[in-house]
């Protein structure tokens, strides 16, 4: 359940690990399948398969009944869950790890966000640019630039997509010696200020 880069980006790599990843997207289709260029298919925008190898997907609509509880049956199996909505949405949808856990006990479920949902601004929402500026990489370009900016790349969300993949492999590694799943949570301001 993710989208944009971060979270797509995390679980393309788990993939190239050899994972079975299975993407649910809106019944609309992921936004970046029409962000950017195309080649030969509308739907399939250069940025979307950037971040979507070695995916199956399936369209659901989370607010309905029904596409709730086909996601809940899908991670009924499921070793991973990783999700870059806020928190609140996620409690909304009835998909927090309370309710997952409830039909997955042993499930990793990762969250990965802009800011951890303990810190005064958990409830905010980021991208990319907001995470250079406020870790403070915007303002250590000024020492090249002589004025802040930002990195050409999406610095954050692919570095912290790296942390999501080192997390979820940890408690994989967790679960395997003691049988127990775990929540774990990967906020992008705080991976990229640990640097």
């Amino acid at each position: 359940m993710t989208s944009v880069v971060l979270g797509p980006y995390a679980c393309q790599m788990l993939g190239d690990l050899g994972a079975d990843i299975i993407k649910i997207e809106p019944l609309a289709g992921d936004t970046n399948r029409n962000l950017g260029p195309h080649a030969n298919d509308p739907k399939m925008s250069a940025l979307f398969l950037t971040c979507n190898r070695n995916k199956r997907s399936v369209a659901l609509n989370l607010k309905s009944d029904a596409g709730r509880e086909a996601a809940l049956k899908l991670i009924e199996t499921a070793d991973v869950v990783v999700h870059n909505f806020r928190p609140q949405a996620m409690e909304r949808l009835g998909l927090d790890y309370e309710q997952v856990k409830a039909v997955n006990p042993t499930v990793v479920y990762c969250a990965t966000y802009g800011y951890s949902k303990k810190g005064p601004y958990g409830d905010k929402g980021a991208l990319d640019d907001s995470i250079q500026a406020a870790s403070g990489i915007a303002i250590l370009q000024s020492m090249v630039e002589g004025e802040p900016r930002y990195l050409p790349t999406i610095i954050a969300d692919k570095t912290t997509g790296l942390m999501v993949v080192q997390s979820v492999l940890a408690a994989l590694f967790h679960r395997e010696r003691t049988g127990e799943g775990q929540s774990i949570e990967v906020p992008m301001f705080e991976s990229m200020v640990s640097f």
